[in-house]
């Protein structure tokens, strides 16, 4: 697919799963560190407890070969600006000032290598009035906006469980990385692909941002509607108490919907609660589709609200996650299970998807994710190699990439 592509990937944990996209479509991307590694490699989750390698990195450092330069010598920043001027495209989330300080640099590499795509991750963008603020993935998060709309009420927005906030800005960025290059094909030119994880996440909770578009002065994920109250079940403005459920080995998100757009879902899910004798005759024959002109006018209180509610919480505390979700399937619920690590690793779905990939760590067989995305043809991405070791690669990369003329040693 993209084999003809040299790729100079000069990112650390904030940029890695970029290159794995690529590497993943085919393209030769090389992973270049400075000879005491990338940080990447320490990144979280790590083995055994933290004496292991780390599973960020041999997930999304896999596929790539891997050079290790002296970044702080004159010779070693010559050949790693040789290397780039070899390359398709280069990918760096490295500090503005270090990449300057050596010429790595955008605005440099392009002057010197005009067909040169250039693609920046950071926080807030390469340029702008916040590119030099600090950051970290809350901070990210929060200033891209879906935190605090979606916080329990009046108690403090909540991190996201696990950072991912460069994630979704890396795999924008290889998007982009390919929409520059088949622009590259008609105009002969690189150019600069500077993404902000900030944007990103906006993109990524694109309802807010299109709400915002269009003048709704009431969009579904204010914490506190102009208009009424939120009586949807599902909205932001829904308490999360109101949405998650204790389970016997967890819990579960589910919704209890009204109105004509989705009050059938709970009319379902009381109809299944009703037959298996969970919940009064009374509550069963409410349909959720009118309840809230009911609701409106008084005939249903607050108190039957919550006779509804203890209902639902009780009737699922005797279920577990899989019972639930099999049951959400038969009977069509607004529901899903809030999967741990566990979870996800027993994930029969991701088994029949062919999602895991089995590598060679230090002689053991461990298994990462694989397929990270599919495409329409025979050809499909696929783990082809276990992420390089510290410099595994250098002396090969330089001979494929460079003559010997040209290696700067």
């Amino acid at each position: 697919m993209l084999e003809h592509l040299r790729v100079l990937d000069l990112t650390d944990e904030r940029g890695l799963l970029c290159g794995r996209l690529l590497a993943d479509l085919g393209a030769d991307v090389v992973q270049l560190e400075p000879l005491t590694g990338s940080s990447a490699r320490s990144a979280p989750p790590t083995a055994h407890g933290g004496a292991g390698p780390s599973m960020f990195w041999e997930t999304f450092a896999a596929n790539k070969r891997g050079i290790a330069l002296d970044l702080d010598s004159d010779e070693g920043v010559a050949t790693a600006r040789e290397l780039a001027g070899r390359a398709d495209i280069i990918i760096t989330s490295l500090p503005e000032a270090w990449l300057r300080e050596r010429g790595l640099d955008p605005d440099a590499l392009r002057a010197a290598h005009p067909h040169l795509i250039t693609t920046v991750i950071s926080a807030f963008g390469w340029t702008g009035p916040k590119s030099g603020y600090a950051d970290c993935d809350l901070v990210v998060w929060a200033a891209g906006g879906p935190l605090d709309p979606h916080r329990d009420e009046e108690r403090p927005p909540l991190r996201i469980s696990v950072p991912q906030a460069f994630l979704h800005a890396s795999a924008d960025a290889a998007a982009g990385s390919l929409i520059a290059l088949h622009a590259r094909a008609t105009t002969g030119r690189g150019q600069l692909v500077d993404v902000s994880a900030q944007a990103s996440l906006g993109t990524a909770t694109l309802a807010r941002v299109l709400s915002h578009d269009v003048g709704d002065p009431q969009p579904e994920w204010h914490r506190q509607p102009t208009a009424g109250k939120d009586q949807s079940g599902s909205g932001a403005a829904t308490p999360n108490r109101l949405k998650k459920w204790r389970c016997a080995d967890g819990m579960v998100e589910l919704h209890l919907s009204m109105g004509p757009a989705s009050g059938e879902f709970t009319n379902r899910l009381f109809a299944w609660l009703h037959s298996e004798n969970a919940v009064s005759d009374r509550i069963a024959a409410w349909d959720w589709t009118t309840l809230p002109q009911r609701i409106a006018d008084g005939e249903i209180t607050e108190a039957d609200l919550a006779e509804a509610r203890a209902a639902v919480a009780d009737f699922l505390a005797t279920l577990t996650k899989r019972q639930v979700l099999d049951a959400a399937m038969k009977h069509r619920l607004l529901c899903m299970a809030i999967f741990d690590v566990a979870d996800i690793a027993a994930s029969p779905h991701l088994d029949e998807r062919g999602y895991w990939a089995q590598v060679d760590i230090d002689g053991v067989p461990v298994r990462i994710p694989g397929t990270l995305a599919h495409v329409s043809g025979d050809a499909q991405p696929r783990v082809r190699r276990r992420a390089p070791r510290l410099g595994e690669h250098t002396a090969e990369v330089l001979a494929d990439w460079l003559t010997a003329q040209e290696v700067s040693v």
